[in-house]
């Protein structure tokens, strides 16, 4: 059971964002900074004092964000005992840097960021105004993790101690070396590295160190586009999202273990590739459109989900309804708020 399981089972490498939600009743706001009521975007100067002025408004709510600390906070939900999960990124020295941290331990997860001064710790404004929801994206810190994050003695020994590694492509975006060397070493000494393609962007821009890291992957998580493009980049000529997850499992692995291949998608149903051309598929539960509030962080809390029964060896069966099950969950709240959904143990 969960309570028999290790602390720091599992280490996840992201970028971390404090999730700055706040809900609006005019377009004040929207205007003073030209934002569309459904924009998504990176930050630029002129909206940097934004995440400051929402931060001090009244109905703000905050919370430990970016795509890998979500799913860590949401397999902490689930699984109960703290500390189970801990998550690497880097955060400023900054109020926004406590604020990240206080609300990740609140949830579970034991943090071990990386502080820079040279930047801000990175947040996501997400400004709800009814149906619509705007989120405007600064790394800031996030941006700058580096290398000798690893040479620290506790450090390293929190990545030899974990017997399960998650990384995003996010993060491989700002630093693919660590991701390789932290690859690299869970597959040396035999235990599961897992990776999420996390967009087509990181597909299309780090292509070679994509493929490196592939070599040293056990669990390969991405979902259809994101296989569209990957099929492009290598030239594969095939749209058949069948076809690009045979492929993907079967590309050389560096020790002998089968990979497993999961492609998501919203409404078809998730698909797993596994050794021998075996294919399992899960229908996705018809989703209310009604009780559909948020679908910001719902593809994280499917990661988290899995995870959180993948780590007790339970079959793959149980490991992706639970992920199902934690997507449904989140969908139904705004953003990823543990506080806001259902007593696991109920």
């Amino acid at each position: 059971t969960a309570m028999e399981l290790p602390e720091g089972i599992l280490i996840g490498f992201g970028n971390p964002l404090l999730d700055i939600t706040t809900t609006i009743e005019d377009n004040v706001i929207l205007e003073k900074y030209d934002l569309a009521v459904n924009a998504a975007i990176i930050a630029e100067d002129s909206h940097l004092p934004l995440f400051e002025e929402l931060s001090y408004m009244e109905n703000v709510t905050f919370s430990a964000g970016g795509a890998c600390q979500n799913s860590m906070r949401i397999f902490q939900w689930i699984v109960g005992k703290p500390h189970c999960a801990y998550f690497v990124g880097a955060v400023g020295k900054d109020k926004f840097a406590d604020m990240i941290g206080k609300r990740a331990m609140a949830d579970g997860v034991q943090t071990m960021y990386q502080h820079k001064e040279e930047a801000p710790t990175g947040a996501c404004a997400v400004i709800l105004s009814g149906r619509y929801r705007s989120l405007v994206a600064n790394l800031g810190a996030a941006a700058l993790f580096t290398e000798d994050w690893l040479t620290d003695e506790a450090n390293l020994c929190a990545v030899e101690r974990a017997l399960y590694v998650y990384a995003t492509g996010f993060f491989i975006a700002v630093n693919a070396d660590t991701v390789l060397n932290v690859a690299r070493m869970t597959s040396n000494s035999n235990r599961t590295f897992l990776l999420n393609f996390s967009a087509v962007f990181v597909v299309q821009i780090h292509k070679i160190q994509l493929d490196e890291i592939i070599a040293f992957t056990d669990v390969i998580i991405l979902n259809k586009n994101e296989g569209l493009a990957f099929s492009d980049n290598h030239n594969w000529g095939t749209s058949d999202i069948f076809e690009i997850g045979r492929r993907l499992q079967a590309l050389p692995k560096d020790n002998g273990r089968p990979r497993i291949v999961m492609i998501t998608s919203e409404t078809c149903p998730v698909l797993c590739f596994m050794e021998n051309d075996k294919v399992l598929e899960y229908p996705v539960p018809p989703i209310n459109k009604a009780a559909a509030v948020d679908t910001n962080g719902c593809t994280d809390a499917f990661v988290g989900g899995f995870l959180s029964q993948f780590v007790q060896r339970m079959p793959l069966d149980y490991c992706i309804r639970t992920g199902l099950f934690a997507y449904q969950q989140v969908m139904r709240i705004v953003g990823v708020q543990i506080n806001k959904l259902p007593n696991i143990n109920e």
